[in-house]
């Protein structure tokens, strides 16, 4: 068999007599350039597929339109099919195209916990206030500080048509057409979900200028939907369907030609070669897997480690001695260089969608802190047929709530087992306490007989966790709570 190393001495010794390629060469490098080119391709355009994906998935089960938000109103189920949703809120999803809608208005009401977003996952630009620069964030983290208000979203470079006719809104700036809001409703008890479905229901959206079309609120727990992006030749197709329906993209313009290359261009027709179609979907297919790779080795990169003895992870990157400060910012790059950290955005993308300021900012009881886990104790990758128990310390530091959720390796959707309505616990459940109020969970196929609170895995299928801080408190800053691992059953639980 040929490994991997003489694949590239082969590619570095191929002949170029004179000077020129030889017909095979040409061959063999220009095949090889563009499948690299479209490989790359894919984990750069993660974000914007992504965000396709969330919306053609949604708009053919619900409707589509500023108009149409999809809620959440039983919570998210595993019947759902995108990318690490939080199943321990009332969620709201909404698209809309304010090259159709012109600047569009937003009336949130008190409480929601919010963002917009433009189509490559960049938060919007907000207003600055009192030095402060809002990005993305709507409500809780937002301008309004939860206690509701009035924003306009306008296309970056929009002006207001007479002095004065924004100054009653907080203003945001997208530099995409396409915009995405992801809305999050909270409740204090399971058996009572009505006052996050409420709060996002007095959300509506309606266009500065022109009539409006009245909220639809389409109830989507139970109805199944797709919306996670290709892993193929149409991951091509999507990105192309976008280009051409948005403005010019004026961000990255190497990769923009990068695209080009591969025949992505807007105002020019998509239609690769019977060749180049092959090696679009193979490099679709090689590159989703390896985002999942670097997704799954993320505990090895420089800065991703929470604490250095244990397995969890920030998407943001930070520093083992100060939480307070993420090594990256809302577009994943080096808060030092401005540089892309283009590994930790591939895992962000491939596993999870959406950004902001409150997912990452440091101010307590506002905003959210997020830990992510593939590996267990002995760093082996969780595996749905094994059984595992996990120890969370007393007081978890949130204000609002916490959970810990599971997902399956391959979709990042919810863990779909028998019987199990939801792959997750949250602090409103009713949990069972050890002595000294700290939290046991147990997690396998089947549940364990000294199990008071337990998450079932599916065998055969690998899963991966999320533990979610909703307000955290000063406790997580200081760095005075830090959860257990997932420990095998029968092995002895970690200091």
């Amino acid at each position: 068999m040929t490994s991997a190393t003489d694949r590239y001495q082969q590619l570095a010794g191929l002949p170029l007599p004179g000077g020129y390629p030889t017909e095979e060469t040409a061959r063999t490098l220009e095949d090889e350039l563009f499948f690299q080119r479209a490989v790359q391709a894919y984990l750069w355009a993660l974000p914007a597929v992504n965000a396709c994906a969330m919306r053609d998935g949604l708009g053919a089960a619900f409707g589509s339109g500023y108009h149409v938000m999809s809620v959440f109103e039983k919570r998210l189920k595993p019947g759902t099919l995108i990318t690490t949703p939080n199943c321990d809120v009332i969620y709201g999803m909404a698209f809309a195209d304010l090259g159709r809608t012109g600047p569009l208005v937003v009336e949130a009401p008190p409480g929601i916990q919010g963002l917009v977003d433009d189509f490559w996952h960049r938060p919007l630009h907000g207003p600055l206030i009192d030095g402060v620069r809002f990005l993305g964030d709507i409500g809780l983290p937002g301008p309004d500080r939860g206690k509701g208000g009035r924003y306009l979203i306008v296309p970056e470079g929009d002006e207001p048509r007479r002095d004065g006719e924004w100054d009653d809104y907080f203003v945001y700036r997208s530099p995409t057409d396409n915009i995405y809001f992801l809305l999050r409703g909270f409740f204090s008890s399971v058996d009572d979900l009505s006052p996050g479905v409420a709060s996002i229901e007095g959300v509506h959206l309606h266009p500065l200028h022109g009539d409006a079309t009245p909220m639809r609120f389409a109830h989507a727990s139970d109805t199944p939907a797709d919306a996670l992006y290709p892993r193929d030749l149409g991951f091509f197709h999507l990105l192309d369907a976008f280009i051409q329906a948005d403005r010019v993209d004026r961000t990255d313009p190497y990769m923009h030609g990068v695209l080009a290359a591969l025949g992505i261009r807007k105002g020019q027709d998509f239609s690769p070669t019977p060749r180049g179609r092959e090696l679009l979907d193979l490099a679709a297919r090689t590159g989703w897997k390896t985002a999942k790779t670097l997704a799954a080795g993320f505990d090895r990169e420089p800065g991703a480690l929470w604490w250095a003895d244990r397995q969890w992870v920030a998407h943001a990157k930070t520093a083992q001695d100060d939480f307070w400060h993420t090594l990256l910012d809302e577009e994943f790059r080096d808060r030092a260089t401005g540089h892309t950290d283009v590994n930790a955005k591939a895992h962000m993308f491939v596993n999870h969608y959406s950004i902001s300021t409150g997912m990452m900012s440091s101010v307590v009881g506002a905003g959210a802190k997020y830990a992510n886990t593939y590996r267990d104790h002995d760093g082996e990758l969780l595996t749905g047929e094994r059984t595992y128990r996990i120890d969370l310390p007393a007081d978890p530091p949130s204000r609002l709530f916490w959970s810990l959720t599971l997902y399956d390796a391959e979709t990042a959707a919810e863990v779909d087992a028998e019987g199990q309505t939801y792959s997750s616990l949250n602090g409103m459940n009713d949990i069972v306490f050890n002595a000294d109020r700290s939290v046991t969970i147990h997690v396998g196929p089947e549940r364990p007989e000294e199990a008071g609170n337990w998450i079932a895995s599916v065998p055969g299928r690998g899963w991966f966790a999320l533990i979610r801080w909703y307000g955290p408190d000063q406790a997580f800053f200081d760095r005075q709570y830090k959860p257990g691992d997932f420990v095998k059953s029968g092995d002895g639980q970690p200091g």
